[in-house]
């Protein structure tokens, strides 16, 4: 099994690059000088999009210096912060800010959605969005200027991205697809329009205010409405700006940086590179199949708990009807036998079971072992500036990391369909 293998080679010792080699390696690929914007840590508004009766209050648990939070409520005009109309979904409460703080703006803009936990948030980062943002390298933001808090492909890059071309066909699990052309037309008044558009999910964004400047405030109105005045659904019309906010703010219909460099820039978790990264994921995939068997055992033992149950009642009933009749007495034996050996079998098959989920328990809690190891070693990598410097230099890929071009025809790899409700 594939658990052996990583445990020994996650337990291996771990070399590192000499740093001056990646100090050298940094200075000769950045043509001699490495940028990062120097002075006083940048200000940060946190925008949160929410509603009237979301929770917020994990938000006093950030530790992020230089933030403040302004959080936009959808469904409650009287609030300080609020969107025109309840539409939308979070990208009228965006627009919004970027309107009435246009001239206002903190160096950085942090967008959200309500939720502390979520599936828009990676596993790696604990499907925490207080452990992102506490985790989270404000210089990057500067660096890149624009991105999501997303990294990983598997919804908006890999698959879920939009072809503006199918305007007329079914799009399954991405219904927004075929109403995309005509919202990118609204939005941006432009005729030809890119054919695909694609970027992690899921309009969770961070700016800096020179971007949101390079465009007219006026710009922002026109944005808030379109989505006023669209006849569209409101859960469609939000998710259509899923796929615009890189073109806005960068003019890039594809902005997919490669996952284990954007980890490693902005979140300071570095596996070392590809290769790492990729065993850390198939770890994380052989987890989730034990924890399938796991609960496909259990589903079972309730099944036979059930009939058992049951069989009992049935059997209950049928001595209450029979107890004033005289049954034969071969008879009574062969049904006292029949039933003897449908409980051994049963009780075979239950421990059987029983001893396959203590060893599907015992493989889960070492490879949850090996998957924890390799975050924290990770983590630490991430600690060292040259080491996020030297594994997420070109963010986009380069020639020494094949198969990673982003073309229109990228195969889609099929993925699980994920609750995208939005409660803003």
């Amino acid at each position: 099994m594939f658990v052996g293998a990583f445990l020994f080679s996650t337990r291996e010792i771990i070399h590192e690059t000499p740093l001056e080699v990646i100090q050298q390696h940094v200075i000769k690929q950045s043509g001699g000088v490495y940028r990062i914007p120097d002075g006083p840590p940048p200000t940060v508004h946190l925008v949160v999009a929410a509603t009237s009766t979301e929770d917020t209050s994990w938000l006093t648990e950030l530790r992020v210096p230089g933030m403040e939070t302004i959080i936009y409520i959808a469904d409650n005009k009287s609030a300080p912060h609020h969107a025109q109309e309840n539409k939308g979904h979070e990208a009228m409460m965006y627009h919004q800010y970027f309107y009435d703080y246009y001239d206002k703006l903190a160096d950085i803009s942090i967008l959200i959605h309500s939720q502390k936990m979520a599936w828009h948030v990676e596993q790696l980062l604990d499907q925490s969005m207080l452990f992102s943002l506490n985790h989270m390298d404000m210089r990057e933001i500067q660096r890149r200027r624009f991105l999501n808090l997303r990294v990983t492909w598997g919804v908006g890059c890999s698959s879920g991205q939009i072809n503006t071309t199918k305007v007329n066909e079914e799009s399954g699990s991405i219904p927004e697809q075929k109403e995309m052309q005509e919202a990118f037309r609204a939005n941006f008044n432009i005729y030809d329009i890119p054919e695909i558009l694609a970027t992690p999910c899921c309009s969770q964004i961070a700016v800096v205010k020179e971007l949101v400047r390079s465009r007219p405030r006026e710009q922002y109105k026109h944005h808030i409405q379109w989505l006023l005045d669209t006849k569209l659904d409101d859960s469609i019309s939000g998710r259509t700006w899923e796929h615009m906010w890189q073109y806005l703010f960068l003019k890039k219909a594809v902005d997919c940086p490669i996952e284990h460099r954007a980890y490693c820039r902005l979140y300071h978790i570095c596996f070392g590179g590809r290769e790492q990264y990729d065993e850390w994921i198939e770890l994380q995939q052989g987890a989730q199949r034990l924890r399938d068997e796991i609960h496909k055992l259990d589903q079972k033992k309730r099944a036979l708990d059930e009939k058992s149950r049951r069989n009992e009642d049935e059997e209950k009933r049928r001595q209450e009807e029979h107890k004033d009749s005289e049954l034969d007495e071969t008879e009574q034996r062969q049904e006292a036998a029949r039933k003897k050996q449908e409980k051994a079998r049963a009780d075979v098959q239950a421990k059987a079971d029983q001893k396959k989920r203590q060893w599907l328990e015992e493989e889960l809690s070492t490879v949850d072992e090996a998957i924890r190891v390799r975050k924290e070693v990770a983590m630490v990598r991430g600690s060292v500036e040259a080491n996020r410097i030297a594994e997420g230099e070109d963010i986009y890929g380069d020639a020494l990391e094949p198969g990673l071009e982003f073309t229109s025809s990228l195969s889609a790899t099929p993925m699980p369909t994920p609750d995208r409700s939005r409660e803003a």
